[in-house]
């Protein structure tokens, strides 16, 4: 009923503010790439931050933490947009991360793995996954949908702060409940959170996503050793695709 309520107030809000809630005027041009030392983006930009920026209003998150958890699950650079933006067409499933053109192209990819037998997919502005969370979307195209996305994640969120009274601790256990699968994506999260309360460039230097995207995937070892190598290869091929735009 909460995530139906906070739904239901981002589509009056963002119906009021003159922005269209349909899939189809959703949907923008494929992102290109990010040109090091270029302009900075401070990821308000896109489908998804108007539904996430009242979200966080709405709810009492912190400002641009919600952004930051946004971005740190479907960050990629649109020159449509001139901005590093959260990506509503993103699916991340047997640890490569794929952004999609349209909600249609996204929910055929889904229909495409659940078809071999994959169940762990991660899908929309804030990754929600579909293994834990699918039952609380009517549909595919419901769970794409920035609006219901980013209401179900951040009824989740805040259940999640409620629980453990820290903001920091929600941040861990919205990615995972083990220790040990949290503390990398935390750091990700904090950086761009800092990163976009200060204004800086988020995809570049001062992320240390540009570095990471060269560097680490040049002397990385595969198979991956363990999870945590595994997830520091996954933001490492997430950091090339945003620096580079190949994909």
């Amino acid at each position: 009923m909460l995530r139906v309520s906070l739904a239901l107030a981002l589509f009056c809000a963002l119906l009021t503010t003159g922005l269209s809630v349909r899939a189809e005027d959703l949907a923008a041009a494929p992102a290109g790439a990010i040109a090091p030392g270029g302009p900075s983006a401070k990821g308000d930009a896109g489908p998804c931050a108007a539904a996430i920026a009242f979200a966080e209003r709405a709810k009492n998150i912190p400002v641009h933490l919600l952004q930051a958890i946004s971005l740190t699950e479907s960050g990629r650079w649109s020159d449509a947009h001139d901005a590093f933006i959260a990506w509503p067409w993103t699916v991340m499933a047997e640890g490569k991360g794929r952004y999609l053109t349209s909600m249609a192209a996204a929910i055929a990819e889904v229909e495409a793995l659940q078809a071999r037998g994959v169940t762990n997919i991660d899908v929309g502005c804030m990754q929600v996954n579909l293994y834990y969370h699918g039952r609380n979307f009517a549909s595919l195209e419901d769970a794409f949908n920035p609006i219901h996305n980013v209401a179900y994640a951040t009824t989740f969120l805040t259940d999640l702060r409620q629980k453990r009274s820290s903001w920091t601790r929600a941040v861990k256990e919205y990615h995972s409940t083990k220790p040990e699968r949290q503390e990398i994506y935390r750091e990700r999260v904090m950086r761009i959170w800092d990163a976009l309360k200060k204004g800086r460039p988020i995809g570049g230097r001062d992320t240390g996503l540009e570095s990471a995207g060269y560097a680490y995937i040049a002397t990385a070892e595969w198979p991956p050793r363990n999870y945590r190598a595994q997830k520091q290869m996954e933001a490492a091929a997430r950091a090339r695709v945003m620096t580079s735009g190949q994909f």
